[in-house]
């Protein structure tokens, strides 16, 4: 169950609270309910909803990539300086 806020009502300003959660699929089976019903009736939280996933998708993507050996190493180096590896 999510921690955030129900959608009753589902005002924009709700709705945008829970595109997050709803985008990460953390919501219950009532709240998907209530958002759809929301993005289906507004255009502008359809929209942020829209960019949500192009977000989230570009970020798989990134994630998915290797991490160069070069990027590796810079981060190693930066961890021993400011010792927040240990």
């Amino acid at each position: 169950m999510s921690t955030v806020e129900p959608l009753s009502g589902a005002s924009c300003a709700t709705a945008e609270k829970q595109l997050q959660a709803y985008v990460d699929r953390a919501l219950s089976s009532e709240e998907i309910v209530l958002i759809e019903a929301h993005l289906a009736t507004c255009e502008r939280c359809r929209n942020c909803y829209q960019l949500e996933t192009v977000v989230w998708e570009k970020v798989k993507l990134a994630c998915a990539e290797p991490c160069p050996d070069s990027l590796k190493l810079r981060l190693r180096n930066l961890c021993a300086e400011c010792g927040c590896d240990d």
